[in-house]
């Protein structure tokens, strides 16, 4: 523990020296005001002034010595709201927001501190803050190099004892990572008029892609909107779920990557809504006291919730028994308060996801999910914590509504920056998606992007015919046409996956006969769990017959991890009966 405390002490003195040797400040008095931003006086400022921006903009001319990427802080004050978010635009071009904080009481000007990250060019540039949304002041800005901190991913999913599709699905998320990224989309309309399920590439949005590009995306989201909720007996409804069942099933036939989210409807059933201001569902009532550290397991609000759990948890399952994974995106956008799950605050939401968790895995045994927590902004305080969550991801539209497929970097980083480096990160919902190029240029690698249903998809305000033929095509977005199928995708107890040479094998003796390639030949053995957890090594001979003792392995499989001598490996999953 003192060891921890040390270093962490010693990054922060390293991260304060930087501001403090390097950092550029550039005042908001002296900057362009437009658009009804005004200059006020204050001795709580710096420079005894700063600028109330109104329903209007801020632009800095900064000089820079070397093209990068910067940390951009923006010291500010926020009394009239919880929170609020403005654009980012650099040389003329919005390349993200910023996320605003209450500061202080209407009463009081307090001022602190939002920190960014922006690319920059040698020279001149212009860095200005724009209305989004809410009023914001602003004392002045910083700006200083940036060091990008490595990643290193948590090598497991935080679901004890995955299924092998679950280890198969966040395997190839891992390896992928920092490589590439994964190409997705929501779905919208599931059935015709005649209540009967569309085909999965027929969907709106799959058939819209595949038309401007002639590529599918890899990943499709669902939704169990219709699963619970006042109506959910009703024949749609029923026919609805069930789509998202069969559907999800043939994508991962066919390769994909299977997602849902919940818009859960009022637990109670009192009203077929799920937004905060047109349903009268409370979650603090499910709790014994009012700060919301106790569950009442024996409020009709509670029993509500569990039923809602149970029953989505049971459609979660049928997945499983088919051998199919999931990623599992619940409770998605708590901090904006537009969901009841998010009405009432972080701490009520935090447990509700821990109990959901809890109660889908422990009570309810699924195996098959990859848990992904999604952000709106600053959300620190949201994160229900490491162990139940495997990707971290941010939902973002651009407001108002613009074409822009810039990298999004100064979102990618700050997450960074907020929840650390061992989570995957990913852009779990937006409109605009991100050119490939502005991406690796920028660094922003994106797990994935899944650009939300309908409008988003196919109107020219967010991505063009033209958009979608570029994006799909490059080398460096992974359409279903490039997934290996999940038969050929191995695990090693790393997690990251590697191309298997060989079929999977089935030993039903007590031994495995396998031939090697020359390039493995007295190279090494090492057995493993579906988890990753050691078995036994040995040392492999110098001949390409070669017969493995199994007698002491369990039935089920395993993962045989071949090492030649000159850095060739090959992973081949091994199932004894």
């Amino acid at each position: 523990m003192k060891q921890k405390a040390a270093i962490k002490i010693l990054l922060y003195l390293l991260f304060f020296h930087s501001w403090q040797g390097f950092a550029q400040k550039y005042e908001a008095e002296k900057a362009t005001l437009s658009g009804g931003a005004v200059k006020q006086y204050s001795t709580a400022a710096s420079g005894g002034a700063y600028v109330a921006m109104n329903d209007g903009n801020i632009s800095f001319s900064v000089q820079m010595q070397e093209a990068g990427i910067y940390n951009l802080k923006i010291v500010f004050s926020l009394t009239d709201d919880d929170f609020n978010t403005q654009n980012l635009t650099v040389n003329g071009k919005t390349v993200g927001s910023v996320s605003f904080l209450r500061t202080g009481s209407e009463s009081k000007l307090v001022f602190a501190d939002a920190t960014t990250f922006v690319r920059l060019v040698a020279g001149a540039n212009t860095v200005a803050i724009t209305k989004s949304w809410g009023w914001v002041d602003i004392d002045y800005i910083e700006l200083a190099t940036h060091e990008t901190l490595p990643f290193t991913i948590d090598p497991y999913p935080v679901t004890p004892e995955p299924s092998e599709s679950a280890m198969e699905l966040y395997s190839f998320l891992c390896d992928n990572f920092q490589k590439k990224t994964i190409s997705g989309v929501m779905t919208g309309t599931l059935l015709n008029r005649n209540d009967v399920a569309l085909p999965l590439f027929s969907q709106v949005e799959v058939a819209h892609i595949y038309r401007c590009s002639g590529k599918k995306p890899a990943l499709v989201g669902f939704d169990f909107m219709h699963s619970t909720g006042k109506n959910s007996e009703d024949s749609w409804y029923k026919a609805y779920s069930n789509a998202t069942i069969s559907m999800a099933t043939k994508l991962w036939e066919a390769g994909g990557i299977p997602i849902f989210c919940w818009h859960w409807k009022d637990p109670l059933l009192n009203q077929e809504e799920f937004y905060t201001d047109e349903t009268t569902f409370d979650l603090t009532e499910a709790f014994t006291n009012s700060s919301c550290t106790e569950w009442n397991t024996n409020s009709a609000s509670y029993k509500a919730i569990i039923r809602d759990i149970d029953f989505v948890a049971g459609l979660l399952k049928k997945l499983q028994d088919k051998g199919i994974a999931v990623l599992w995106r619940p409770l998605h956008e708590a901090s904006g308060g537009w969901f009841w799950w998010g009405a009432k605050g972080s701490t009520p939401c935090k447990a509700l996801y821990k109990l959901m968790f809890d109660r889908m895995v422990n009570h309810n045994g699924l195996r098959n999910l990859i848990w992904v927590w999604t952000a709106n902004g600053v959300d620190a305080d949201w994160y229900p914590g490491n162990n139940c969550v495997d990707i971290i991801g941010r939902d973002f539209y651009y407001e108002p509504i613009q074409r822009n497929h810039a990298s999004l970097i100064g979102e990618f980083e700050t997450f960074k920056m907020v929840f650390g480096t061992n989570k995957i990160i990913t852009l779990a919902e937006n409109g605009s998606v991100p050119y490939p190029a502005e991406m690796q240029n920028d660094g922003a690698h994106w797990s994935y992007f899944m650009p939300w249903e309908g409008e988003f998809v196919t109107s020219h305000d967010h991505n063009t015919v033209a958009d979608w033929k570029l994006i799909m095509n490059d080398d460096y977005i992974i359409t279903l046409e490039d997934m290996p199928g999940w038969k050929n995708v191995a695990i090693i107890n790393t997690g990251i996956s590697v191309p298997q040479v060989y079929p999977n094998p089935v030993c039903q003796g007590e031994s495995l006969q396998i031939i090697l390639p020359p390039e493995l030949l007295g190279g090494f053995l090492s057995i493993y769990d579906m988890k990753g957890s050691f078995k036994k090594w040995e040392t492999l001979p110098a001949a390409t017959n070669h017969t493995i003792d199994t007698f002491n392995l369990n039935q089920g499989t395993w993962l045989f991890h071949i090492a030649g001598k000159g850095g060739v490996e090959q992973v081949v999953k091994v199932i004894v009966e």
